[in-house]
């Protein structure tokens, strides 16, 4: 779940107006996994904030940045670092959970999964934040909030890749979608 906090100090590093922080209720006390204070703040990035500030934000969320898959993600950088990028990209599926990158013909890559279907939502798929399945359902939050999410894939694929990164797009999500999209982020190169 993202930290009120870091986005805070997020925004001010990107030199986002303080009179605009000040906005958004980044000052709450936030203890534990408090949604009704995150919300809140995510939506009013929303209103307050263009789309390229919200994106920048989130990517530097991002929960679950060590562990296996940390050490797994490294490995796979030493072992491939000299192939280039398409190769790398398509070797990606055999690092566990690091789900299948599509290359889009721009130079971006794009990835896409699925959760299983466990009750959060009614579709074909579930969000996988462990916080969101505790919540009591139906609801739905801006995409947005998925930018944590794709923060800990943006970590993840610059140890893999070996390269810098930057979230494009939050192209969709099981949480605004009531399971019918599976969560997916396409990243740039920077």
């Amino acid at each position: 779940m993202p930290s009120l906090k870091k986005m805070k100090e997020t925004m001010y590093k990107l030199e986002i107006a303080p009179d605009i922080i000040g906005q958004m209720g980044l000052d709450a006390n936030q203890t534990g996994k408090n949604f009704h204070v995150v919300f809140p703040a995510i939506d009013m990035m929303d209103k307050l904030l263009t789309k390229e500030q919200r994106l920048a934000v989130m990517e530097r969320e991002g929960c679950c940045k060590g562990g296996k898959r940390d050490k797994d993600s490294k490995a796979f950088g030493k072992e491939h670092k000299d192939k280039p990028l398409a190769e790398k990209l398509a070797l990606m599926n055999t690092v566990e959970y690091m789900m299948e990158p599509r290359l889009n013909d721009d130079g971006s890559f794009t990835i896409t999964f699925s959760g299983h279907q466990n009750g959060v939502h009614t579709g074909k798929t579930t969000c996988s934040c462990g916080g969101i399945k505790k919540l009591k359902q139906p609801f739905t939050v801006s995409s947005t909030y998925c930018g944590c999410c794709a923060g800990h894939f943006l970590h993840h694929y610059q140890n893999a890749l070996g390269v810098k990164l930057q979230l494009k797009e939050i192209n969709s999500s099981p949480l605004n979608t009531n399971g019918e999209e599976p969560c997916s982020f396409t990243f740039e190169t920077v």
